[in-house]
């Protein structure tokens, strides 16, 4: 692969995409997510009074502080409200993943509809070299709304949360759950919509394949929710590793089912 002609499909795809506000603003959208855990940790103690912590977490806090050692310390409502972010952590990996999935899905399809891809297939480019553009030109919006989630995520949490809260959110952990597996799901996810844009001629079919990704974080979410996993750092770096096998996959597999030569009267 040319990473000279990959970069000049990326820019011509980010400007394309630039121009399409329907294809950009599910990303945004999706930020709204994140009042979620303020509301529920924050808002309803505060509308209501009660700051009692409720028993079932505190069942579950007292499974999880083994593996949570900055729990130790902080009161009752401030570990309630740790518990809460921390939870909705996973929900900045999903930010990214269903935000882009929309980027992904058009920019093949609405290349199909706008009869702009011919003149892509025309060109010296290698199919490796397109599907690797496309691709980026959405991870990379992917990356800033990511980045965008966790500037409002925890400024949120240092503005509103108890003290220590932010602290005990702050770790490698934490780190690696949003600079490792948020990009490797979106990177999986993102090859998934392109796989299936090659395929069907509908958004919405393109995009449902690629939620194929968020149910195993759900699970995860669930899970963690009762105190009886609890995702360390080891198996951080597992996932990672495999999510990066599963991606290499996925692109190979991507590249082998674009037939260039019939993939064009088939689209027709």
């Amino acid at each position: 692969m040319s990473a000279t002609r990959i970069l000049a499909l990326l820019r011509k795809e980010l400007l394309d995409l630039s121009r399409t506000r329907a294809a950009i603003m599910p990303g945004i959208w999706t930020l709204l997510a994140l009042v979620v855990p303020f509301v529920i940790a924050i808002g309803v103690p505060a509308v209501t009074g009660d700051k009692t912590v409720d028993k079932d977490i505190t069942d579950v806090l007292d499974k999880v502080r083994k593996h949570w050692p900055a729990l130790d310390g902080l009161s009752n409502e401030a570990m309630t409200q740790a518990f809460f972010f921390q939870q909705f952590l996973m929900m900045l990996v999903l930010v990214p993943v269903t935000g882009s999935m929309a980027l992904a899905a058009y920019s093949i399809i609405g290349e199909k509809q706008a009869r702009t891809l011919e003149p892509l297939l025309a060109t010296p480019a290698t199919t490796a070299e397109i599907l690797v553009a496309k691709v980026l030109a959405s991870f990379l919006p992917a990356l800033l709304i990511e980045a965008i989630g966790i500037v409002l995520y925890f400024g949120g949490i240092a503005l509103l949360g108890a003290p220590g809260v932010l602290g005990a959110l702050v770790s490698p952990r934490t780190a690696l759950v949003l600079l490792v597996l948020a990009p490797l799901a979106s990177l999986i996810a993102l090859q998934i919509v392109v796989i299936a844009s090659s395929r069907v001629n509908d958004y919405r079919t393109a995009q449902q394949f690629g939620t194929l990704v968020v149910l195993p974080v759900v699970a995860i979410l669930i899970a963690q929710g009762t105190g009886f996993f609890w995702l360390t750092v080891p198996m951080i770096l597992a996932a990672a590793g495999v999510l990066l096998i599963v991606w290499i996959l996925l692109l190979l597999f991507g590249i082998a089912i674009f037939e260039r030569e019939q993939i064009l009267t088939r689209w027709k």
